[in-house]
């Protein structure tokens, strides 16, 4: 079903980072695969939340599956002509950068990251992955780029960069080019009282280490604020599991991976076993509930140059 995964895994990167909990060899099986969980890899050197692990890389593979699931398009933002340069920020491990690279073949993507993926065999020869971090600044000229595209940085970007950040992106964006920016939350339709607790957990977590939960709300207010017009935003909603079709079970799964990698960080908030327990039983909540999860995809164009 996810026929890339096998070729995305990637060598061990280069940039500082620190594994924790790692298991012993002395270790019964069981045990080796419960402590597995914490024996995460975490970036030192930028502010991002989650691992950065070929654990990971599978997670994000498999979101990306997730979402095109529901949102069906790679581009919402509405472009008139056949773009000359898309830029991808936060491209992670490069699935979204190229697909799009295939449907435009005449087109420019660059793809960055802080640890940018690897160049595989296919990959097409109009695609290409630089390093770069948002948050010290785009490597491009002013109007660059007809598209710049942002994805799931809710853990990346701290509350207090944003609106620098969605400058920064408008910056390298061609007059009369879009920002297409992709933004999750703790949006629930029919939550029940484990997820309202999960979710509770999270945002004192987020606001504790400097992030907004809730960015997707605050993105159309950061692009006009930025200079952008035209600003809109579309919602997704699935019902999470069977109950929401194939993009409901692919959503439930990513949900509960990427619950599962913030485990570590959520220790201090919560001991690790009630953390479990609790993900653990939340599918038979969310299908019992209906409980349907939201993401936000706000666009917004530069001004044409006057």
């Amino acid at each position: 079903m996810m026929p890339f995964w096998g070729l995305l895994r990637r060598k061990r990167p280069t940039t500082p980072a620190r594994a924790l909990h790692a298991p012993t060899l002395a270790q019964p099986p069981a045990e080796q695969e419960r402590a597995a969980r914490f024996q995460r890899r975490y970036l030192e050197d930028v502010p991002y939340l989650l691992p950065k692990d070929e654990a990971e890389i599978d997670r994000l593979n498999f979101q990306h599956y997730a979402l095109m699931s529901v949102q069906k398009v790679h581009i919402v933002a509405p472009l008139e002509n056949y773009p000359q340069a898309i830029l991808d920020v936060g491209c992670g491990t490069g699935l979204w950068a190229r697909e799009v690279g295939h449907r435009f073949p005449a087109c420019r993507v660059v793809g960055v990251d802080v640890e940018p993926p690897e160049r595989l065999p296919t990959t097409p020869v109009n695609v290409q992955f630089l390093y770069s971090d948002v948050l010290k600044g785009l490597p491009f000229d002013d109007n660059s780029f007809d598209l710049v595209h942002q994805r799931l940085l809710i853990s990346a970007i701290p509350a207090r960069s944003w609106l620098a950040v969605v400058r920064e992106l408008l910056r390298v964006t061609r007059p009369g080019g879009w920002l297409q920016l992709t933004e999750t939350g703790g949006y629930y339709h029919r939550p029940g009282p484990l997820s309202l607790r999960v979710s509770g957990l999270l945002d004192r977590a987020f606001e504790r280490w400097g992030f907004d939960p809730y960015i997707a709300e605050h993105l159309p207010m950061y692009l006009q604020q930025a200079g952008a017009v035209e600003v809109e935003k579309c919602v997704y909603s699935v019902v999470l599991g069977e109950g929401g079709g194939q993009g409901g079970r692919l959503l439930q799964k990513d949900l509960l991976a990427l619950l599962h990698a913030l485990s570590e960080r959520m220790a201090s908030l919560i001991a690790r076993e009630e953390w479990q327990r609790m993900l653990e039983a939340l599918p038979a909540e969310w299908a019992a509930y209906q409980t349907a999860f939201q993401f936000h995809v706000t666009v917004g164009r530069k001004p044409e140059a006057s």
